[in-house]
């Protein structure tokens, strides 16, 4: 079987995405997480020892999916771009705005 390599950049985002799955499960615990998923504690941790965790999360970066905590809000690219230039163009013009008059 031929193998594609991950890119460095892929390579590190799913790296990223087994540390925040493998955090998530510590805090929520992995008898809990089995159990929801109807699988033994055992089973969980064959996830972990036979590399399941780490080749599902390269498979999500190939897919061009994230892994995010529930509380973080994502947007497109292009909206987060757009928001960055009005920003930019805002604290252009706080530079050039003038300063008090004095009349205070």
């Amino acid at each position: 079987m031929a193998t594609n390599p991950l890119s460095q950049e892929q390579d590190s985002r799913a790296r990223e995405f087994e540390a925040l799955f493998l955090t998530r499960l510590a805090s929520v615990g992995q008898k809990n997480v089995a159990t929801s998923v109807d699988l033994s504690e055992s089973a969980i941790s064959n996830w972990k020892k036979e590399g399941l965790i780490e080749r599902f999360c390269k498979a999500l970066v190939v897919m061009e999916l994230q892994v995010v905590p529930s509380e973080a809000q994502c947007h497109p690219a292009k909206y987060i771009d757009a928001l960055r230039t009005l920003a930019e163009l805002g604290l252009q013009a706080e530079h050039k705005r003038p300063g008090p008059l004095g009349w205070d």
